[in-house]
C-alpha cells in the first residue's frame, strides 16, 4: 500500500499567504484555532486536489482530524522540557520557534536533574492544564488535542532523546557520552521518565487513550551506530515498553543505525529520508513493516528538473519491493512546489493512490 501525505511550513505561509506567528498563536488555544481554520481554507484553495495540509511537518494523521479540534500547547516537545528547566521561548512571526539558552549545559552530576515529582508543579504545566480546562469549560463543542498530542489518533510525539539532550545541554551530550557515560545515562533516563509523565498527565486530561509514541530522533543520525545502540535503543526501547508502538523518525542518511533500531522495542514503523536505504530497511525488517519516507530536499529545491523528482520516486519505489510506504514531504519557502506535486501526479497516474484531500 503507498499513501502520500504533504504539509506546508509556517515559513511557507508567512512567504504565500502573509500568515504570521505570534506568542499569542501558542499560548492562546482559541486564538490558534480561529487562525488555522483561516491557514485551512487557504491551503484547500491552493491544493483543492491533494493531500497536502496545514499541519507540524510530518506529525499529524490527516484522517484523525477536523476543525472542531482546537490544540492546547501545541509547541514542539523538547521545548516544553527545555523550557521546564528554565530556557525561554524564542517565537518568530516568519518561521518555527524555538528556545534560548541550554538549561543542562553545565550539568556535572545527576543530582543537578529536578525531581521527576516537580515537573508537573512547573508554572507551564499549570497554564497549559488551565487552558485546557477553560476551553472545557467555555466550548464543550470543541475536541481539545492536549499537549504531545496533535490529532485524536491517540499517538503521542515526542522528540528522541539523544535529540532532547542536545536541546538541553547543547554539543556537551557528545563528549559526556565518552567521557561521562553514567551521566549521559542518567541524563537520557530522566528525559524518558519526564515525558511518560506529561504524556500520561495531558493524555488524562484530554480524554485521550495512548495508542503509540512518535520518536522524533532527528540527531541520532550525528552517532555512532554504537552510540546510538548504547545511549538511544534502550532508552526508546523503554517508551515501546510504557506507552505503546513506537514510530521511529530520524534525519539525515540513517543507513547505520537501521540495524540497532530495528531492536528497539514495539518498533512498528521507520520514518526517514535524505536518502537512506529503503531496501536496507527492508532487508532488516521485512516486505510487511511499514516504511515512511521523504524525499531529499535536493529534489524539491526550485530549479531542479522533476525529472529528479521521478527518478528518486523510481528508485524508492522499486527498493520498497511492495511494502507498506507512505511518502511525506513539507513543503518550505524556497521548494518548487511542482516537485512536490509531481510525486503525487505520478503516483496517481500508475494507479497507486487517488489524489484527494480528507479535509
Amino acid at each position: 500500500m503507498i499513501k502520500i501525505q504533504a504539509s506546508v511550513s509556517k515559513g511557507w505561509l508567512n512567504k504565500h499567504g502573509g500568515f504570521v506567528f505570534p506568542d499569542q498563536y501558542y499560548f492562546d488555544p482559541f486564538f490558534r484555532w480561529e487562525q488555522d481554520k483561516r491557514i485551512n481554507r487557504f491551503v484547500r484553495e491552493q491544493f483543492p486536489n491533494y493531500a497536502i495540509y496545514n499541519m507540524e511537518d510530518n506529525l499529524i494523521q490527516a484522517p484523525y482530524v477536523n476543525e472542531n479540534q482546537v490544540l492546547v500547547g501545541a509547541i514542539q516537545p523538547n521545548m516544553i522540557l527545555a523550557a521546564i528547566l528554565g530556557a525561554k521561548f524564542s517565537f518568530n512571526e516568519d518561521k518555527d520557534s524555538d528556545v534560548l539558552g541550554r538549561p543542562l549545559e553545565n550539568i556535572t552530576h545527576s543530582d543537578e536533574l529536578p525531581s521527576l515529582d516537580s515537573i508537573l508543579e512547573h508554572p507551564l504545566i499549570k497554564d497549559l492544564e488551565n487552558q485546557i480546562q477553560k476551553l472545557k469549560d467555555s466550548h464543550p463543542e470543541l475536541k481539545v488535542i492536549p499537549p504531545f498530542f496533535w490529532d485524536e489518533s491517540g499517538r503521542a510525539t515526542i522528540h528522541g532523546v539523544i535529540t532532547t539532550s542536545l536541546k538541553l545541554t547543547g554539543d556537551n551530550i557528545m563528549m559526556t557520552m565518552l567521557a561521562d557515560p553514567d551521566l549521559a545515562h542518567a541524563i537520557h533516563q530522566w528525559i524518558v521518565d519526564a515525558y511518560v509523565i506529561l504524556i500520561r498527565h495531558f493524555a488524562a486530561l484530554g480524554n485521550l487513550t495512548v495508542t503509540s509514541v512518535h520518536v522524533g530522533e532527528c540527531a541520532g543520525t550525528m552517532i555512532s551506530s554504537e552510540l546510538y545502540d548504547e545511549f538511544v535503543v534502550p532508552y526508546i526501547s523503554q517508551l515501546g515498553d510504557k506507552l505503546g508502538t513506537i514510530r521511529l523518525h530520524s534525519c539525515g542518511i540513517s543507513d547505520h543505525l537501521i540495524e540497532p533500531s530495528s531492536r528497539i522495542h514495539n518498533l512498528k514503523i521507520i520514518d526517514t529520508g535524505s536518502a537512506t536505504s529503503i531496501s536496507g530497511i527492508r532487508a532488516i525488517m521485512g516486505n510487511d513493516f511499514e516504511i515512511n519516507v521523504f524525499p531529499p530536499l535536493e529534489v524539491l529545491l526550485q530549479g531542479v528538473p522533476q525529472s529528479e523528482t521521478i527518478a528518486w520516486l523510481d528508485k524508492t519505489l522499486s527498493e520498497n519491493q511492495g511494502g507498506p510506504l507512505q511518502i511525506a514531504y513539507h513543503l518550505e519557502p524556497d521548494y518548487d512546489v511542482n516537485n512536490g506535486l509531481a510525486i503525487h501526479n505520478e503516483l496517481e497516474k500508475r494507479g497507486l493512490i487517488t489524489n484527494q484531500r480528507v479535509y
